[in-house]
Formats: structure tokens, sequence, C-alpha cells
């Protein structure tokens, strides 16, 4: 079970989103959000919003609890962090969906 924030891994999501053109505080904020999101998501389910692709504003309940992730999980191809995409299981519609990092708004 995850319990602690991983500044290394922060820090590195903060680099890659100002690279990529996003403002440095808004990086780093949108990173510390990332990490409580992960933390909430390991250990139970995370009621959260993001923007998808065409614009819309999405309301997502979702979980990476253990028993879950182990039941609906293949094992094939790679980490979704290799696209700085944060995956989770929708609790809703009982499917796998991912959104962009940078695209968290808030975690109600």
């Amino acid at each position: 079970m995850k319990n602690t924030i991983n500044n290394l891994a922060l820090l590195n999501r903060a680099t890659n989103m100002v690279l990529s053109g996003y403002d440095l505080t808004l990086s780093l904020q949108t990173s510390a959000l990332i990490e409580v999101l992960q933390f909430k998501l390991m250990n139970g389910t995370a009621h959260f919003l993001y923007k998808k692709k065409d614009g819309s504003i999405r309301e997502a309940w979702g979980t990476l609890l253990e028993r879950v992730v182990n039941s609906t999980t293949n094992g094939y191809g790679v980490p979704r962090k290799y696209y700085n995409c944060q995956a989770y299981f929708d609790i809703e519609l009982q499917v796998w969906r991912s959104f962009r990092y940078e695209n968290l708004i808030a975690i109600l």
C-alpha cells in the first residue's frame, strides 16, 4: 500500500510538463495534485475532475485498489506513466481510462 509522496516522481513529472511548455508554478501544483490523486486511488476510491481531449470536463470516480486492478488487467503493453498519463479503473463504467497529467483540474 502506498502511503508516502514520492518527491522524485513529483519533480520529474513537473520537469516534463515544463519542457512541454507549461508554467513552472502550475506544473508543480499539478504534480503535487497528481501525487495526492495517486495516493487516494491506491488506497480506495477517488472523486476527481479532468479535461478531456475534446475540451469537455469529465467527473470521474476511480480506483487502483489491488483486488480490482489484478482482476481486470491483462498485463500487456507499456505503462501509461511513460506517456505522461494517469490510468485509473472507472468504477461507474467498469473500464480502464486515462488522462494526461496536465489535464487534472481538481480532486473532490
